[in-house]
């Protein structure tokens, strides 16, 4: 008995200055990410390695990522320096380089000669067995993408906007159901999406058709608006809010809720905060039923007009099966719903 009592201890001993470190470490990465709002200084690489480091309770190193970061930039200049794609407007640097980072992302490229054999890049590909971090969290991270060459909607474009800005240009997040891509624009084809799950160019009318996309959600804003900074710097706040309730399951309330209030300070309309703002309210709701009516009944008040809310943005729950379905139809309908202004320049440059 004296013997348990003991591990029991010791058990505690350890577990809690654990715990105390990761709490830490999301609470200082809550900081940064606040400050970049406050100051108006966005930098999407480090707030999106912030938001990793954290669930890694600070050990990963900034100076390697960013080290990384710029060897796949370096290697896509490369690749935009070859000159094969065939496009004639005076934006063609721009234009190059999106070709160069989406054919580094998609595409089997050679890149060096050992001996008689060619070294090849391989590609980074769609992880099909978690597209939604459900089993590992980890599946959601750049991070893991770069270290697995596996990835999905929300690692896959996040890698391709901060490649693309190491070299000095533009991207745009853009969100749709359960979904985030690619916009860009060049003079030639004027704003068009990527889609990096099946490396292709869908048209705005398909994904809209397509994808249980309410007029109402797109007249609002919440899906298929390119996002600012800041407004990039608020979803990996949201990203750390669910970092964190995922590790501190039982008491993740109030970290969830400041990242959420202060996410929708510089993004109001962003629709995976204010999910998760209501569906924190319904628990805090749920759980105050047998303990105080009073609080009760204000908890329900808030609750319903967070929803009401969404629903007047025009957000509409997708279903799984609805979202595999959709997932499926990307890579089997090309041909209905590719922009083919942009694949013709944009395959050239591998031929």
């Amino acid at each position: 008995m004296r013997k348990l009592f003991i591990v029991i201890l010791l058990s505690i001993y350890f577990v809690i200055p654990i715990a105390a470190q990761a709490d830490k470490a999301y609470r200082q990465a809550y900081e940064v990410l606040k400050e970049m709002l406050e100051h108006n200084e966005p930098d999407f690489k480090k707030a999106v390695f912030t938001v990793e480091n954290a669930w890694y309770e600070g050990r990963m190193n900034y100076e390697l990522f960013c080290r990384r970061i710029n060897t796949y930039a370096n290697l896509c200049e490369s690749l935009q320096a070859t000159g094969n794609v065939h496009y004639q407007k005076q934006d063609s640097v721009k234009a190059f380089a999106q070709a160069a980072v989406f054919a580094f992302m998609t595409d089997f490229l050679p890149f060096a000669a050992t001996g008689d054999s060619i070294v090849y890049h391989q590609p980074f590909s769609y992880n099909f067995d978690d597209y939604a971090g459900e089993k590992n969290w980890e599946s959601m991270f750049v991070t893991m993408l770069m270290g697995t060459k596996k990835g999905n909607c929300h690692s896959m474009p996040m890698l391709y906007k901060i490649i693309l800005e190491e070299m000095g240009e533009k991207a745009w997040l853009a969100l749709a159901p359960n979904h985030m891509y690619i916009k860009l624009n060049n003079q030639r084809a004027g704003w068009y999406n990527i889609e990096l799950t099946c490396g292709d160019f869908p048209t705005d009318a398909w994904i809209m058709a397509s994808g249980y996309i309410h007029l109402d959600a797109v007249r609002s804003g919440i899906y298929m608006d390119t996002l600012s900074q800041q407004q990039s710097i608020a979803l990996c706040l949201i990203d750390l809010a669910m970092g964190y309730q995922r590790k501190f399951p039982e008491q993740a309330t109030p970290f969830v809720l400041q990242c959420c209030r202060t996410a929708l300070q510089y993004y109001p309309n962003y629709i995976n905060a204010l999910l998760l703002r209501a569906e924190t309210t319904a628990k805090i709701y749920k759980e105050s039923l047998s303990a105080d009516l009073d609080a009760s009944v204000a908890l329900l008040e808030t609750m319903n007009r967070h929803y009401t809310e969404i629903h007047t943005l025009g957000y509409r729950k997708m279903p799984k099966i609805m979202y595999l379905n959709w997932l499926l139809s990307l890579s089997q309908e090309s041909s209905v719903y590719r922009n083919k202004k942009i694949t013709i320049f944009e395959r050239t440059i591998t031929d």
